[in-house]
């Protein structure tokens, strides 16, 4: 029951991190963002990541290696599509829209990405413990 608590636990920070980082992308949608609210959704997002990064650590001690290794593959996708949001703040913090229109596509790249990466971590994850009712949509 530690490993499905363990994969559970991930899963639900990973999915709060996200809807994290949606806001941030969603506030950087506008054509000049209300920087203020960029940054408080960014410090939510670092406080969200704070938790999957302690998730982590417990499926990593629960194992096996084939979900470690999923679990890697999340880490990832998620840092590269982070440091892509990081230009973006910066970027509408210097009032810079020169490359908003590709950082935005690269964003939905990466961020499609991270969705197949964490499929690919269910799937890992069901194959550990066996059950056919995780869902790996």
């Amino acid at each position: 029951m530690h490993r499905r608590d363990a994969y559970a636990n991930y899963l639900s920070a990973v999915y709060d991190r996200d809807v994290a980082l949606d806001a941030v992308r969603d506030a950087l949608r506008a054509d000049r963002p209300d920087l203020r609210d960029v940054d408080e959704k960014m410090e939510r997002f670092a406080a969200q990541v704070r938790g999957v990064h302690r998730a982590a650590e417990f499926v990593i001690l629960e194992g096996p290696p084939s979900v470690v290794e999923a679990l890697y593959s999340v880490v990832h996708a998620a840092d590269d599509l982070a440091e892509v949001m990081r230009r973006m703040v910066r970027d509408a913090h210097a009032e810079d829209t020169s490359r908003k229109a590709a950082d935005t596509a690269l964003a939905a790249e990466r961020e499609h990405l991270l969705y197949q990466a964490v499929k690919s971590l269910r799937a890992a994850a069901s194959d550990v413990l066996g059950d056919s009712r995780i869902r790996v949509y």
